[in-house]
């Protein structure tokens, strides 16, 4: 092969970001593989990225809206009159007070982030799809040992020692990737004697590979974990070490309080698993040298910052925070600012939640992060003016997605769009992309530069690395980082002083004594040595105020659902209509799908009938399916109080009899290959979006799978 080389970079074809290296030959790029100084491993959705770099959807030039949002009528346009028309809309912004109504849209994969940057040098937000998975979690870990949110990543698998345990509660983990080392890693845990409990109203490829599946009621895990916290504190089962040297004063006590009446037999009669079998995992937990819970990606729970609370509380009482086989605590890199800092805007004065008639129920819960299911809600208060969306697709990938399309097209009575501007960065046209008024053509991940520091993932021990260009990008394409660079330097230029990306990274890596091209000539790669354990001991406690793990949250005491403790019921959406609506919606992943972003929907080899995912047939319990006069494959409708839609039937023993299961992220309308394809859009069943505000929107919008349906042959 002529001029043929290996080239290390970091993949984007889901948000697990793993380490590849692309095989590049005459300046085209023929193959993916994991990177092999970082353990070697790449999915399928990662080695198909090839066909994602060349598709003929590709954008190469910017476009403007000249029909009806919706409709995607564009002309082309130059870059110059693409910035202008952001530029002057920012500045009218700005000047009239409401910067804080600008958001942008993207997934966070780096906090030096030059868009983060800028979002707090001109006082807006970020908003993000993250919150549908993390939000509830992320918030628990901050209440519980404060620092930086770590709570959404799993236990470090390959630390797990022999006789510890795994617990993966809703949690897909060979197929919702966060890394594709994990399913190695867990199966080689197994191999040196760890054991594998998977809790999941869904027989899952993890479930086939367990030593023990609990077919859980869906939203039932915190009545599960709580019976177990009762039953290791009634029998004196509980690490008191830990607890004596590291839990807030007086927190035990109050924790013994609230357990007193969650009895496993109690708590069996929420969750539908046996009190014996409670009691059962609570006394290998206590007897194990580790255990690790990772939970969500797959099976998102309405009732999440209960079970998050409870989880966590299981964690500590055990001493499996920051252990190995446990939960790690993140370690921290010491970047270099670039200066000078911009303060950002006020999370407690501004933005949608805490300015709009909602900002009472919204003060106790704040993320540092607004979800992206309250925008239409926010576009209808006034609150989002200008919307800037980037490797995100809101008008397909939320719940209450009609809600989303309705509210962008939403025009006030002298007829001008509530949302003023909206701009998407797209490398192919997207369901989102047809509402936009500027359409950009963004770099992909084999075209750009990046940084990539996130304390929080897998990747434990990697403290940088590097996302660097392998082929050149199409036409006028410009990745939307460089773009809010340019943006930043019109309109808040004393906080862009540095030439470009690379300036601003190199300045940011000064502070480890590397730079940009250091990073590169190393691999890509660089570690501060070790991922460290009981971190706590050596720095003097945890990051909360007190110093000890935080058990009982006072400060919720008051909030409008009395959240102090967790909640053991299910969630309520559960709780209504079981009569008209019997069944319980699940949502879950496969490794052939990303959600409903462009990456997979128009991939052709993800796509493929034989050897991909092609569509999302209802997953029916066969004895369901035969009482209801349902066979293999007959289309059915499906009914919520919310919508409904028609799909085939998939008979399976692999799921419980009162739930059903529907692959989320299909529905794509746009683009070759996603119009070729089947499938539909589960948010469609979806009825809380974000417009009623139940209690569990206010931590994040977790009600994405909480929802009752019918079966109609």
């Amino acid at each position: 092969m002529k001029n043929s080389e290996w080239i290390p970079t970091m993949c984007y074809q889901c948000k697990a970001e793993c380490a590849i290296i692309a095989r590049v030959e005459d300046g085209q790029l023929k193959e993916v593989r994991g990177n092999p100084n970082a353990r070697g491993k790449a999915c399928v959705k990662g080695m198909s990225g090839v066909s994602l770099e060349y598709s003929q959807d590709r954008l190469k030039y910017p476009l403007k809206r000249v029909g009806a949002r919706g409709e995607g009528n564009f002309e082309r346009i130059s870059w110059d009159e693409a910035l202008d028309i952001m530029a002057k809309k920012l500045q009218e912004l700005k000047d009239r007070g409401d910067a804080h109504k600008l958001t942008a849209n993207f997934f966070p994969h780096s906090i030096t982030d030059p868009k983060w940057r800028f979002l707090d040098a001109y006082g807006g937000f970020i908003n993000t799809a993250l919150p549908h998975c993390d939000s509830a979690k992320i918030l628990a870990f901050i209440k519980m040992v404060g620092g930086v949110p770590n709570h959404h990543i799993p236990p470090a698998w390959f630390t797990v020692p022999k006789g510890g345990i795994m617990i993966l509660a809703g949690r897909q983990a060979f197929g919702g990737l966060e890394d594709a080392a994990i399913p190695n890693d867990i199966l080689d845990a197994k191999a040196r004697g760890a054991k594998l409990v998977v809790i999941d109203p869904i027989f899952t490829p993890e479930a086939a590979k367990a030593d023990q599946w609990i077919p859980i009621k869906p939203s039932g895990d915190t009545a599960f974990f709580a019976g177990m916290i009762h039953h290791l504190i009634t029998e004196n089962l509980y690490d008191r070490e830990f607890v004596e040297n590291w839990v807030r004063e007086g927190d035990f006590e109050k924790l013994k309080g609230w357990a007193g009446d969650k009895t496993p037999e109690k708590m069996s009669g929420i969750c539908d698993v046996s009190a014996e079998t409670i009691k059962a995992l609570a006394e290998e937990c206590a007897q194990a040298p580790s255990v690790g819970v990772d939970s969500f990606k797959g099976v998102m729970l309405g009732n999440a910052l209960d079970f998050s609370h409870a989880w966590g509380i299981f964690m500590a009482i055990t001493g499996n925070l920051d252990n190995p086989g446990g939960q790690p605590l993140p370690d921290l890199v010491s970047l270099a600012p670039v200066e000078p800092v911009p303060a950002g805007p006020d999370l407690h004065e501004l933005g949608w939640h805490r300015t709009g008639p909602n900002r009472d129920k919204f003060e106790k819960y704040q993320f540092i992060m607004e979800p992206t299911w309250y925008e239409a809600q926010a576009i209808k208060d006034g609150g989002l003016k200008v919307l800037i969306t980037t490797e995100s697709n809101p008008a397909l990938s939320e719940m209450g997605q009609v809600e989303w399309q309705n509210a962008v097209k939403a025009k006030d009575e002298n007829g001008r769009h509530q949302l003023e501007l909206l701009v998407s960065f797209e490398i192919m046209m997207s369901e989102t992309a047809k509402y936009a008024d500027l359409v950009l053509p963004d770099k992909s991940f084999f075209e750009r530069w990046e940084l990539m520091y996130m304390p929080w993932w897998y990747n434990f021990g990697v403290g940088v690395a590097l996302r660097q260009p392998v082929v050149e990008a199409p036409g006028e394409c410009r990745h939307a980082n460089e773009i809010f660079i340019e943006l930043g330097k019109r309109l808040v230029p004393e906080y862009f002083q540095f030439e470009d990306d690379i300036a601003y990274y190199d300045t940011q890596l000064a502070g480890i004594g590397l730079s940009v091209e250091k990073l590169r000539k190393m691999g890509g790669l660089w570690s501060p040595g070790t991922i460290g354990f009981r971190k706590y001991e050596k720095t003097g406690g945890f990051g909360t105020p007190s110093k000890k793990v935080h058990l009982c949250w006072e400060d919720l005491e008051e909030a409008p659902f009395n959240q102090d403790w967790p909640r053991v019921e299910l969630t309520p959406e559960y709780r209504v209509n079981t009569e008209q609506f019997p069944f319980f919606l699940i949502s879950y992943r496969s490794i052939y799908h990303a959600g409903a972003g462009q990456w997979t929907h128009n991939n052709p080899q993800l796509r493929d009938r034989i050897s991909g995912l092609s569509e999302n047939p209802l997953m029916i319990n066969t004895t369901a399916a035969q009482a209801l006069g349902i066979s293999q494959d007959d289309l059915v409708t499906v009914e919520s109080p919310g919508g409904s839609i028609q799909v085939k039937a998939n008979l399976t023993e692999g799921i419980r009899p009162d739930c059903v299961g529907l692959h989320h992220g299909f529905g794509a309308t746009v683009g070759r290959v996603a119009t070729g394809g089947e499938g539909i859009s589960d948010n469609l069943l979806i009825p809380d979006s974000g417009m009623n505000l139940e209690w569990q929107d206010l931590i994040g919008g977790e009600s994405h799978v909480s929802t009752r349906v019918r079966i109609v042959k």
